[in-house]
């Protein structure tokens, strides 16, 4: 059973697309991904920033992303000579632009409209998946631990899996039990900082950070944000971290930019091993997925603050790039089969249900 996963995340950088064979043994067979053309990626930094904008802005920013999410379906379609008719069904996350689960209104928006996919591509379209777990009284976020249970069973030894896109999440089984959560920002601070001072979408290895000196007033001021101090169930974003969020911490202080990055990789590194230690869980090794893994620095930093080998989900026989989009393709999986997701003790939903809502294509 072919299966596509679309996933575009809180980095905002593009979109990640994986074909996943659910036969036998579960297969990726092909990814791709492609950046947000720029005109595309200003508008959604814009409106996440300022969390405002027209309601026809709105509108056709929906359809914008809905013809780009085909587009890149499309193209790895193309790549592997399949036809959209032999595809099941794909799993469409969409780009979060606001995320406020502990509302008295809850509420997540996921934009890039799944009927339009569903029509362009001609596949049967899976989408929405937060937004029952928002409704039974969940985070709705995070959703990564649910396929990263699925990689735990193939360890044998006590292990975490850690998740570095634009907001980092860690999921550990304690006993019997899964446990994940958002534990703070990983690259949308360093992103957005890199490219306020560099001009340039990220940096690469980390190799300014490396260049700079951790500001240690500043970090222990960033780390008394009380979000690293909330128990799980606990999700966040860009709603909180963010670039006014840290101008806020600096209040105007004049600090070397690049030490101020250092600091920001610093507040990653210790904001993870803080959250792993508050689950009590002792772990042989922590595994590492999302864009974050290609910074060296991180994982240098990430790794002397574990003091346990922190290691590629590739050992695990799922490139660390593509497991969220494989996540996707998974979740739609399980819809077509009807098959209930549990993600009480991650997201505090009231019970488990299956995950998204499926709009069938016209074939």
């Amino acid at each position: 059973m072919l299966c596509i996963g679309v996933m575009s995340g809180t980095s905002c950088d593009g979109v990640d697309v994986a074909l996943v064979d659910f036969g036998v043994r579960q297969k990726t067979l092909a990814t791709h991904f492609k950046c947000y053309p720029d005109h595309l990626k200003a508008t959604l930094h814009k409106l996440i920033s300022e969390q405002s904008a027209e309601l026809s802005e709105l509108s056709q920013l929906d359809i914008r992303l809905a013809r780009f999410y085909a587009e890149v379906v499309g193209e790895l379609l193309a790549s592997q000579q399949i036809h959209p008719h032999e595809v099941s069904v794909l799993g469409l996350h969409g780009q979060t632009i606001y995320h406020d689960p502990d509302h008295t209104h809850a509420n997540t928006i996921q934009w890039g409209s799944a009927a339009m996919v569903a029509a362009l591509t001609g596949i049967d379209t899976v989408a929405e998946f937060r937004q029952m777990d928002v409704a039974l009284g969940g985070q709705g976020a995070p959703l990564a631990p649910a396929f990263h249970q699925h990689l735990l069973r193939l360890i044998k030894r006590p292990a975490a899996i850690l998740n570095l896109g634009g907001i980092a999440n860690l999921t550990v089984r304690k006993g019997q039990h899964l446990i994940g959560f958002d534990t703070g920002p990983a690259n949308c601070l360093l992103d957005g900082w890199c490219a306020r001072h560099l001009g340039v979408d990220l940096d690469s290895g980390g190799q300014w950070a490396a260049q700079g000196q951790v500001i240690a007033d500043l970090l222990s001021q960033l780390l008394a944000d009380p979000y690293f101090q909330r128990q799980p169930p606990k999700s966040t974003g860009r709603e909180l971290f963010n670039l006014e969020w840290l101008d806020d911490m600096l209040a105007d202080r004049q600090y070397r930019a690049v030490d101020v990055q250092r600091t920001l990789l610093a507040l990653t590194a210790k904001s993870v091993a803080a959250a792993l230690e508050a689950t009590e869980v002792v772990v042989d090794e922590v595994y590492v997925c999302g864009g974050g893994v290609h910074n060296s620095a991180l994982m240098n930093a990430l790794s002397d603050e574990l003091s346990v080998p922190v290691l590629s989900t590739a050992s695990l026989g799922v490139a660390p790039d593509d497991v969220e989009a494989v996540l996707m393709a998974w979740l739609a999986w399980q819809n077509s089969q009807r098959m209930q997701t549990d993600l009480r003790a991650v997201t505090g939903a009231a019970q488990a249900h299956v995950y998204g809502v499926l709009h069938k294509s016209i074939r």
